[in-house]
């Protein structure tokens, strides 16, 4: 999965938690988008739909709100006041907003290419979460304060929602179980015996491969190395001299070897089985590990088939992730002087209606509470130094 498809997810992630979203019945009501800040100045095109300071300024609170939440988590709380870490993170949050933005109205524009409709019970799920959040805030307005804690205002929140939905609706519409582009069990399985191969090994290290210290110098572990690799031409069994020697860390998960592709082992690992025929053992194979003796081994492709799809669906470029990252690449995207104005410090001035001016006090309170932490501390501090 891509970065920032996985920031978007982790996003939606830290959302459910900070409004403690659960699902219930209620009534229907009808979900639509609706366009942002219709009266706030353009910040960007996409595809020539307009992007303008509100959504765009919702979406930059959004990733500065994730990024706290985030450095919080390892006790570094006040991030952007700390004018060092807000400076080193804060000029990535633009280009956040925008892939954000970019990613929002792909989806919306996909979505409706592809004739889809939200169905009912997508939009019962939106409309009863709304009416759940709401509840659990205690009413209309600390529903207000907790989803302005992320960006949000009521419009905001729902279109977000939204457009997630949409995501998964085309996720299903294109690869769900009669998904238009999933690739066939037929497709997958030719790229399964094309691309993966199995083998086992004797690991002589030369290294800890944890630590980085030496074990052994490079002479003794390719001397050990060959007098294993004598014993099994001589016609020792090459199972009992691994369990016997080998000191790869995997070897009890993984008894019966490896099962992998290009790029999931060290290369000379992965080139040195590739170069084999079923059932022969390589000379020696140096990494910066040490010394492999490799046994290329014989793969069941079909038992094997059904703990591999999704990875093979993914290494072929057919999911939904690949399809989203190839129609943001594909967008035109332009930009406006106002996107060039907005940055980490000015944000809020562009937020949504109401969202600046609980921000703005819940920001005070966070700085008056720091304060009020930094005087007891230093107090703590004199009264022990008399």
């Amino acid at each position: 999965m891509n970065k920032w498809v996985q920031r978007i997810a982790a996003l939606v992630v830290l959302l459910a938690i900070v409004l403690g979203i659960t699902y219930w019945q209620g009534s229907k009501v009808s979900v639509s988008y609706q366009p942002m800040g219709e009266d706030s100045p353009v910040v960007m095109t996409v595809n020539g739909d307009e992007v303008r300071a509100e959504e765009f300024a919702t979406y930059m609170i959004y990733n500065m709100k994730y990024y706290e939440n985030m450095y919080s988590q390892y006790g570094m709380m006040g991030l952007w006041s700390d004018d060092s870490s807000a400076e080193m993170l804060g000029v990535m949050m633009p280009g956040f907003a925008k892939d954000q933005a970019v990613y929002s109205r792909v989806v919306l524009e996909q979505f409706e290419k592809a004739g889809l409709e939200l169905s009912y019970s997508n939009q019962k799920e939106l409309s009863t979460l709304r009416k759940d959040t709401i509840d659990q805030a205690g009413g209309y307005d600390g529903y207000l304060q907790k989803i302005a804690q992320l960006g949000f205002n009521d419009q905001t929140y729902m279109n977000f929602l939204y457009i997630t939905q949409c995501y998964s609706a085309l996720n299903e519409y294109y690869y769900g179980s009669d998904g238009i582009d999933k690739p066939t069990d037929e497709e997958l399985m030719e790229h399964f015996r094309d691309n993966y191969i199995s083998a086992k090994h004797i690991l002589i290290l030369t290294v800890d491969p944890s630590t980085g210290e030496t074990l052994r110098t490079d002479e003794e572990a390719r001397a050990l190395a060959q007098s294993i690799l004598d014993r099994i031409n001589a016609g020792e069994d090459f199972d009992a001299l691994m369990n016997e020697y080998s000191e790869d860390g995997g070897l009890e998960g993984n008894p019966d070897g490896y099962i992998f592709t290009e790029g999931e082992m060290v290369t000379p690992f992965y080139e040195g089985a590739k170069a084999l025929a079923e059932g022969e053992v390589s000379d020696l194979v140096k990494s910066d590990y040490g010394y492999h003796i490799i046994q290329r081994t014989a793969l069941d492709y079909e038992n094997q088939f059904i703990n591999y799809q999704a990875d093979l669906a993914t290494q072929m470029g057919r999911t939904m992730d690949a399809l989203l990252s190839q129609w943001m690449t594909e967008a035109e995207v332009e930009t406006t002087d106002v996107y060039d104005e907005i940055n980490y410090k000015n944000v809020y001035d562009y937020a949504p209606a109401g969202v600046a001016e609980i921000l703005n006090g819940s920001d005070s309170d966070d700085s008056a509470a720091s304060d009020e932490a930094a005087a007891d501390d230093a107090a703590s501090d004199d009264a022990a130094a008399e």
